[in-house]
């Protein structure tokens, strides 16, 4: 039993380069045990019959050359937080080189539904992140700098830096997470590992303002609660500054808009 260790998050390139390996010395995917930088992994995939296995290295030689969703699909899947995507990986990667290279075109195979899966809340993690990080003011070297700390779900942070280095393009920002930073200075982007989370400031002169303007357009005849928690489930409220106000919001929402209807029949 061949066990490999990946130490960089997400991993894509380090698991591409020990993938490659392992194929060309035709290691079958239930003969290695992968961890991650962040846990362990159990051993959750049954073994190749011996057959398959044999015959796999009698007809085939591995190509090696992949189709190019597969790498955008691997790219996207190594950013999700279970320890089983690089044995996922590894087994879609081998059945492609020896089991069927048009893999990818059987929706229905459960290997592909799983990593689809994957993707689909890797994708979903990504949006979140523009969605809900808030920035507070401070300063830094004599000059502006924005701070925020953000929890994503998965190693989501590298594929959220293009929005924001071309929408705070002239903004000096860090961006914390608990495994990562992003630093830009607007020219350069610089990736820190393991950040402190106390170089967030408590609040900035901005946040008040953003308060008083939440709760002013908060709309108490469209709140529709488990639409709003679906969109923004409870876990992401921690960082959120208005997401404080939320429960008194909610709490009133019934009897403010009774009175917006009574003062339009009125």
């Amino acid at each position: 039993m061949k066990t490999i260790r990946i130490n960089t998050l997400p991993g894509y390139e380090e698991w591409r380069d020990n993938a490659k390996s392992c194929l060309l010395n035709y290691i079958p995917p239930s003969s290695i045990i992968w961890k991650g930088a962040e846990q362990t992994q159990d051993e959750l995939f049954k073994e190749l019959p011996e057959n398959s296995k044999s015959s796999a290295r009698a007809k085939n030689e591995p190509i090696l050359k992949v189709p190019k969703s597969f790498v955008e699909l691997a790219q996207t899947a190594c950013c999700h937080n279970t320890p089983e995507r690089f044995a996922l990986l590894y087994k879609i990667f081998w059945r492609i080189n020896f089991e069927n290279r048009k893999l990818l075109n059987q929706s229905l195979d459960d290997d592909l539904i799983l990593l689809n899966k994957m993707v689909k809340e890797v994708r979903r993690d990504s949006y979140k992140i523009t969605a809900f990080l808030r920035f507070r003011e401070t300063v830094y070297d004599g000059r502006e700098h924005y701070v925020a700390w953000y929890e994503p779900f998965h190693y989501t942070l590298e594929r959220s830096l293009p929005f924001f280095t071309k929408r705070f393009r002239n903004m000096n920002w860090s961006i914390l997470t608990p495994y990562r930073a992003a630093h830009w200075d607007g020219k350069s982007l610089f990736l820190q590992d393991n950040p402190d989370p106390s170089q967030l400031p408590e609040e900035d002169k901005i946040e008040k303002y953003w308060l008083t303007y939440y709760a002013g357009i908060f709309n108490p005849a469209r709140v529709k609660k488990s639409a709003m928690l679906a969109q923004m489930p409870k876990k992401y409220w921690t960082n959120l500054p208005e997401a404080k106000l939320i429960p008194d919001l909610l709490q009133n929402s019934e009897a403010k808009a009774r009175e917006m209807i009574d003062k339009i029949k009125n």
